[in-house]
């Protein structure tokens, strides 16, 4: 079956303003670019990514060491099932959202990045093995992988041994050389695809990979089961559909077709291309920038609430706040964290890739520089060290979402919360503050990095232990930017779950 998709943008808009969330169809709010080595200013391989999830939350910022495992032990997945541990395993940075199954990113070692987006697939029921496997596929990609290109691989494998078990995603996987999406179906069906070199990709809670060709296995990785499986449940006929497109076969059309999630993305190649796109058209999966790009056009862009539109919020609704919309912006209320990979192959990975963080919402934080090689995050950075942590994941824990001033994200959320009681009186100085910080941060950083990587080549120890400092310094004025308050509890920024609805990010 063919779903049309010619919407009429700005009359879709205005009776959205208007319309239940019901009756338009299926949006979540995460936001994902990459860029290939050529498409970008200095060649680093780029991923940015908006970090979207209702309901109350906390995000932990913590370190993982490189770990050595005895020989039998076993891996414990969230749903029952196991696989032998490796020998040894990545150290990597974790940013965790206690009790989702979906909302954690990755940084290992080698300067592998995992984020991803949720996709919702046309398949609603499939036989897995051992309960199948969510929360744990992208966290043991991190684990294991050297390359994106073994990430996906190994993603792949997993899939294939025991199922995935929720309805889709699209996962972002970016490392020093390359780029890749690796899309995912309930069931044992996946496919990926690799950003080329000159080209970015921009994904927003929809499929982008089209027509696929696993006999090009530089560029497309996946199981040939993704088409017959179409063909054979009747989502795919050759003869009415012509060539295999992933995205059409598979993807849900309350999801693929709602503006809620065409807006995010339609806006992220309308920028970066440097053309108005048809919200209607049938966006390629990737496409050449108007000009190469840095991680600040990135930073921009994850900031963005479609400013320089007829769709931007007016000053006089809602005291101007952008956030709160039935069509989400790039960046919305939802938004927990915002970063930029940058990730540089003529560098070690301790210095060559560096994650440019935000924390909730980025249009009113600057972005501070956390590089691969850092030991430990500050204190009040996480709630619990990582053991902890991985152990409670799942654990229901009503005290984890109590504000307490010990732990930045309260104060993250907080600021966040004061500014959009009046949004139009007060971004103005909010922007100047975060733009004069994230200079400063910039200049500092060119500084430094020099004498980084000449320590590390010298003394890598002592190198590591530079970029610790040199991170540390900076996320801690992070959280004195904040103005956190000095003891005691704080008023909390958020609803009670009860009162706002939980989406897969």
């Amino acid at each position: 079956m063919r779903y049309s998709r010619r919407i009429g943008f700005v009359t879709a808009m205005v009776a959205l303003a208007f319309a239940p969330v019901a009756a338009i169809g299926a949006g979540q709010n995460c936001f994902s670019v990459m860029a290939g080595r050529n498409a970008t200013r200095n060649g680093a391989v780029l991923l940015a990514h908006n970090e979207d999830d209702g309901g109350q939350q906390i995000v932990n910022w913590m370190t993982v060491p490189h770990l050595s495992h005895e020989p039998g032990t076993v891996v414990r997945l969230k749903n029952g099932g196991t696989l032998p541990e490796v020998s040894e395993t990545a150290g990597m940075i974790w940013l965790e959202l206690p009790q989702e199954r979906f909302a954690d990113s990755y940084m290992n070692e080698y300067g592998v990045t995992i984020a991803s987006n949720a996709c919702l697939s046309r398949v609603t029921s499939a036989r897995l093995n051992d309960g199948g496997i969510s929360y744990w596929l992208r966290r043991l990609m991190a684990e294991r992988a050297h390359t994106a290109r073994e990430a996906v691989k190994i993603g792949g494998q997993l899939i294939e041994r025991f199922g995935y078990d929720s309805s889709g995603r699209t996962y972002c996987i970016a490392g020093p050389k390359e780029a890749w999406m690796m899309a995912v179906v309930r069931g044992h069906l996946w496919v990926a695809e690799r950003i080329p070199d000159g080209m970015v990709a921009v994904v927003a809670n929809r499929y982008t990979i089209g027509r696929i060709d696993l006999a090009d296995t530089a560029n497309f990785l996946g199981t040939a089961k993704v088409i017959t499986y179409a063909e054979q449940h009747g989502l795919y006929d050759p003869k009415r559909d012509g060539p295999f497109d992933f995205k059409k076969v598979y993807s849900a059309p309350s999801s693929y077709y709602s503006i809620l999630n065409i807006a995010r993305q339609w806006r992220g190649v309308s920028v970066l291309s440097g053309k108005t796109w048809d919200p209607g058209a049938d966006f390629p999966f990737a496409f050449r920038p108007a000009t190469k790009i840095g991680p600040r056009d990135l930073m921009k862009l994850l900031r963005d609430h479609f400013e320089g539109t007829q769709f931007e919020t007016p000053s006089t609704f809602n005291h101007g706040n952008p956030h709160k919309n039935y069509v989400k912006r790039i960046c919305s209320d939802s938004t927990r964290y915002s970063f930029v990979a940058e990730l540089r192959s003529w560098l070690p990975p301790a210095v060559g890739a560096r994650l440019w963080l935000a924390p909730r919402r980025s249009c009113v934080q600057p972005f501070v520089p956390v590089y691969c090689g850092i030991e430990t995050f500050p204190r009040g950075f996480a709630r619990l060290g990582w053991r902890r942590a991985l152990a409670q994941h799942f654990v229901a824990d009503p005290a984890r979402f109590q504000p307490v001033a010990r732990l930045a994200y309260w104060a993250f959320a907080g600021r966040a919360a004061r500014i959009d009681a009046d949004y139009a009186a007060r971004i103005g100085g909010v922007r100047q503050r975060r733009d004069a910080f994230e200079d400063a941060v910039m200049r500092a950083t060119a500084i430094f990095e020099p004498h980084a990587v000449a320590l590390l080549e010298k003394n890598p120890a002592k190198g590591r232990e530079a970029l610790t400092h040199f991170s540390q310094i900076w996320l801690k004025r992070l959280w004195r930017f904040n103005r956190p308050v000095s003891s005691g509890r704080m008023k909390s920024s958020q609803p009670h779950p009860s009162s706002t609805s939980r989406k897969p990010s």
